[in-house]
């Protein structure tokens, strides 16, 4: 089958998947600017870290369909739109990419890690217009993360969905599973102000 490794992916993953979905509920009706703002700082400083490190990995061929999916840049103008400063996130407290982020050796854990980034864009949609509400914001204007690719949300994802699928080869599924369970768990941590105990390594 052409999904079997997203299939895996989504039924390996789903313990992690709900976990860090639950960690900072990004649906509730109490969030105060101030905690918004602080946890797009460590969205940040996550996001900013795994997009280098993780375009480092990527082929030639392969370059121009991860750069269209970076989005640290958004997290950087919704900073700049939330606090007025245009700088703020250069003063964001960065992910060690030794510590913080999964083993991102080889295509397979590459995608393995890119399938809960990625994926995140999906809840994105039902996120961006709560805060946006919540905080009077203007669509893509301090919520620009959230939104990610807007209407082009269910095509990007099918087309990473038929990437990963056809450049992940069989022999390399495992590692995939194994760097999505990290960087939920890797991500989880993060946002929580911890550290996996495992240490695990980019």
């Amino acid at each position: 089958m052409q999904y079997d490794l997203l299939a895996r992916l989504k039924h390996e993953t789903a313990a992690w998947h709900t976990r860090l979905e639950n960690a900072p509920d990004l649906m509730r009706h109490d969030w105060s600017r101030d905690e918004y703002v602080a946890l797009l700082e460590r969205f940040f400083g996550y996001v900013a870290v795994w997009e280098n490190a993780a375009g480092r990995r990527m082929p030639a061929h392969l370059r121009e369909f991860f750069d269209a999916r970076r989005k640290a840049a958004l997290l950087a103008a919704d900073l700049h739109v939330l606090t007025g400063d245009e700088r703020r996130a250069d003063t964001v407290p960065l992910a060690d990419p030794d510590a913080d982020l999964p083993a991102l050796d080889g295509l397979g854990r590459v995608f393995g890690s890119m399938y809960v980034m990625e994926g995140s864009t999906l809840g994105g949609r039902f996120i961006a217009p709560h805060v946006a509400r919540l905080f009077g914001l203007a669509n893509g204007e301090g919520n620009a993360y959230f939104d990610g690719y807007g209407l082009r949300t269910g095509s990007m994802w099918n087309a990473f969905r038929e990437t990963a699928a056809a450049t992940v080869l069989p022999d390399q599924h495992d590692h995939a599973i194994e760097a999505a369970i990290a960087t939920f768990e890797g991500l989880h941590a993060w946002l929580a102000g911890t550290r996996v105990e495992s240490g695990a390594s980019a």
